[in-house]
């Protein structure tokens, strides 16, 4: 991130949370008169706190917005309906490709929400010791850590404040240092969620291990979710939603995913495919908004598991955790059995018939359609893959309608390639002298 966009992401911090303050203050008043900048002195002040780590939250449901969004096509969690406006897919995304001049929003975005995170950070820190609130602070520090554990698990490189590109593990190791800071100062599901952030962010690293025996500690049942809002407003709304509404974007559709061949049937006949509740969808009736450049006019089949502008985005979860302790089964340990035990246990609990691999490449299979199932549309799929494909796994272990293949209408998931993880932008390379094209 250059330095004149980190001093833009300081500057919004300021005016954004000082107008947030004023609002409070003066809430009864219903004129409101923009008071232009303001000294970020106001900031250094203990009840400027809570503004300062809600600002950062805020910034984390942007960038994930954008991130879980754009990963979801490239992974064919969803399907593009050919709609390429704000809230579509474009035609490279559509065939699979993350281009360094289609992705500064999300760069943008996400280095905003990590300026955002790390400067309140310090501003709190600054504080006097007596007026730091500590349950504020662990929730920031975990804001921060999963800013930066999307980071890394979705940036080809690191680029911090106007220097040279780097390895994105800089980004999952920071994420690693706020998750023990959160888990340090917090308590409840903050505190649990920073050990399950970090135990994923472990596992990107390839330390398993310490990935396994964080994972073990989270408790059956366990959720942490970033919040979106239902008030209107698109931008703080749930991105994915937002794509599949009926009016205006119909941007994408389960028609030609893996979802709508294995949820494939309605049997409690309320219209929507949900045999296995946790990958729902449902035949629109209609068309998509635009020809795709795979198929024409394709079926609008919207998914159902974001259906309101307010649905959350599962960060991390006890399923996440136990799929964790799978994958280590399966890639460290040799131990089939466990894993494809493990697997059964979460079908079973979410009432879905258990299956039986009959060899290692078959429970492998099966472990990743699972991990699919469990965290579809969260913004993990694509950093999963990538994961894989670094350790070596051969893509016939994922399901038919996500492999690549050569694009046509005929074969596979239209896919005629896959990036990985989102490169460096065009703004940055222009902007940045430590970058070059």
């Amino acid at each position: 991130m250059n330095n004149k966009t980190t001093e833009g992401a300081k500057r919004n911090l300021t005016r954004g949370l000082a107008l947030g303050m004023l609002f409070a203050v003066a809430a009864c008043d219903t004129t409101v008169t923009n008071p232009g900048p303001i000294s970020s002195e106001f900031l250094d002040v203990p009840a400027a706190q809570a503004a300062i780590t809600n600002g950062a939250g805020r910034g984390l449901s942007d960038a994930l917005n954008y991130i879980a969004y754009t990963g979801a096509a490239i992974s064919r969690e969803v399907h593009p309906s050919g709609s390429t406006g704000s809230f579509g897919i474009t035609p490279f995304q559509q065939e699979g490709q993350l281009r360094f001049d289609e992705v500064g929003s999300h760069w943008s975005q996400a280095h905003r929400a990590r300026v955002l995170a790390k400067e309140g950070i310090a501003r709190i820190q600054g504080m006097d010791a007596a007026d730091q609130d500590q349950s504020i602070l662990a929730q920031l520090n975990l804001y921060a850590g999963y800013i930066s554990r999307m980071m890394g698990e979705n940036m080809c490189n690191s680029v911090i404040d106007g220097g040279a590109a780097g390895s994105a593990d800089v980004h999952l190791n920071d994420a690693v240092a706020y998750f023990n800071q959160a888990a340090s100062l917090g308590s409840g599901d903050v505190a649990t969620a920073a050990v399950a952030g970090r135990a994923s962010a472990y596992a990107q690293l390839g330390n398993w291990s310490s990935a396994v025996a964080d994972a073990a500690t989270v408790p059956s049942g366990f959720s942490y979710s970033q919040k979106y809002y239902d008030i209107g407003d698109d931008n703080q709304s749930n991105r994915i939603h937002v794509a599949t509404k009926a009016i205006p974007y119909k941007a994408h559709s389960q028609i030609f995913t893996w979802i709508a061949e294995y949820n494939n049937a309605d049997a409690d006949g309320n219209g929507i495919y949900d045999d296995d509740p946790r990958v729902p969808w449902k035949v629109g009736g209609e068309n998509g908004d635009a020809a795709s450049a795979c198929c024409g006019l394709i079926a609008w089949n919207p998914q159902q598991k974001h259906n309101n502008d307010d649905s959350p985005i599962e960060l991390s979860s006890y399923e996440e955790m136990q799929l964790l302790i799978a994958e280590d089964k399966l890639r460290n340990g040799n131990d089939m059995a466990g894993a494809v035990a493990i697997i059964d246990a979460l079908r079973t609990a979410a009432g879905v018939a258990t299956e039986s691999p009959a060899d290692m490449a078959a429970a492998w299979t099966y472990y990743k359609r699972e991990h699919a199932i469990e965290m579809w549309l969260e913004g993990r799929r694509l950093p999963a893959m990538r994961r894989w494909n670094d350790a070596g796994d051969p893509e016939t272990h994922l399901q038919p309608l996500e492999q690549i293949g050569d694009g046509s209408t005929s074969t596979g998931a239209h896919l005629s390639t896959r990036s990985f993880c989102f490169p460096i932008p065009e703004s940055e390379i222009d902007t940045n002298p430590n970058i070059s094209g």
